[in-house]
């Protein structure tokens, strides 16, 4: 499937102050991706050109241990002072090998820097994007995945013994932004079950997290989920809580700094170009900015809240088979019953199946009203680690969204979870 072929009546919320947003916004962001992916001189390159545009300001953040600059460009509206504006950072290319970040935010930039149009004017006056496209370029420059000292810079954000993570933390504590995304690539074959399509990773809502955190990671990641649904791409959205691994970029962002964080990642193999990878960037940091720019302080609204199980409202009442027979189709959600999974003997298999109208955009898998996947794309299964669940009954739900985040069919159980090697059983 080629991600650039859009459905041209869809306008595109990301970009929509009032009215004007065109539909095509992605496509023609992506159509300046080029086919093989930037050097390192060529990317200080296309940066020193948008330095001299009145939107765009570059900077270094410093130097890797082979002497190559960690560049951070911030574009907005010239009339704006951007340190008073709500900011977004995008952090790309932290493993070498994984291009399609650089790309992606380079498209971006050069489409903000010298669009007239009435949405991204009125986006720049809103948001400041703070890009750093190529976080390892020692990395990159050797297309390998560790930095020039043979580093995994996504696992070095406790430690910070990199200068690469270490000039990017700095940044983060002297522009404060409101935001932070992490572009990744994942590989075009793996064992893990989460790694078989594009997904996004984000914070969960948690009691010993700021309220306001979970929800605006929630209703983002709805959105992303409504938005890669109308454009095509399958997507699946997991959700990280205080114990999880604080190594990782996004994790350190949203649990340690708890600012609203995400993590995409983007299936490479057969059939999906640089260009289609990089698309799916753009349309992920489009949504994001539009939530950032219009959506940031809305007052919490349970209904926009599909990871807060609690808040959420019920599954409508059954129809009467009468009203059934002669009344408008209705989504319907029914779980399979959860088995071993043939690929890992600590995990449980957790299935749904679902058939869905026009308004369905999304499922939940949950356990004990804990969300554990949200996905927009069958076949509708998500992996459980049973060896992370304490033995006993615990409940089991599977519940359908439409594009406002209402939920409109359900179906749970009761199931006891033992510990890997015995069976299960309800």
């Amino acid at each position: 499937m080629k991600h650039t072929r859009f459905v041209a009546s869809l306008i595109l919320a990301a970009l929509i102050a009032a009215t004007g947003a065109r539909a095509e916004i992605v496509a023609e962001i992506a159509s300046r991706v080029p086919r093989q992916a930037h050097s390192y001189a060529e990317m200080m390159a296309a940066l020193q050109e948008l330095h001299l545009t009145d939107r765009v300001t570059c900077r270094s953040l410093g130097t890797t241990h082979q002497g190559r600059h960690v560049a951070m460009a911030v574009v907005c509206d010239p009339d704006h002072d951007p340190r008073q504006l709500r900011k977004l950072l995008i952090i790309a290319r932290q493993h070498g090998n994984e291009p399609a970040g650089t790309e992606s935010s380079l498209a971006l930039l050069r489409h903000l820097a010298v669009s007239e149009g009435k949405a991204e004017r009125s986006l720049l006056r809103r948001v400041a994007l703070l890009a750093i496209p190529m976080a390892n370029p020692d990395g990159a420059a050797r297309s390998m995945r560790r930095n020039g000292a043979g580093r995994d810079l996504n696992r070095d954000w406790v430690a910070l013994s990199q200068p690469e993570t270490r000039a990017i933390e700095a940044a983060f504590l002297d522009w404060r932004p409101d935001v932070v995304i992490d572009l990744h690539e994942l590989p075009a074959h793996s064992h893990k079950a989460s790694y078989q399509e594009n997904f996004v990773e984000t914070i969960a809502a948690c009691p010993s997290l700021p309220t306001l955190l979970g929800e605006r990671c929630g209703r983002t990641s709805a959105m992303l989920s409504v938005w890669m649904k109308r454009y095509g791409l399958p997507l699946n959205c997991y959700y990280d809580t205080p114990g999880d691994d604080t190594r990782l970029c996004h994790r350190h962002f949203g649990l340690v700094h708890q600012v609203p964080s995400y993590l995409f990642e983007s299936k490479t193999g057969r059939g999906r170009s640089l260009r289609d990878r990089a698309a799916y960037h753009i349309l992920g940091m489009l949504v994001i900015a539009n939530q950032l720019a219009y959506h940031h302080d809305d007052p919490l609204r349970p209904i926009l809240r599909p990871m807060d199980v609690a808040a959420a409202p019920p599954a409508p009442e059954p129809e009467q088979d009468a009203q059934a027979e002669s009344g408008p189709a209705r989504t319907t959600v029914a779980l399979g019953e959860p088995v071993p999974d043939a690929q890992d003997e600590n995990r449980t298999l957790l299935t749904a199946r679902v058939e869905g109208t026009d308004d369905f955009a999304y499922l939940t898998f949950e356990l004990d009203g804990r969300v554990l996947v949200m996905t927009n794309r069958g076949p509708y299964e998500y992996s459980l680690d049973t060896e992370g669940c304490a033995d006993g009954s615990v409940e089991i739900a599977a519940r359908a969204y439409n594009s406002s985040g209402r939920c409109i069919a359900s179906d749970l159980r009761t199931v006891t979870l033992v510990q890997p090697g015995a069976a299960l059983g309800e």
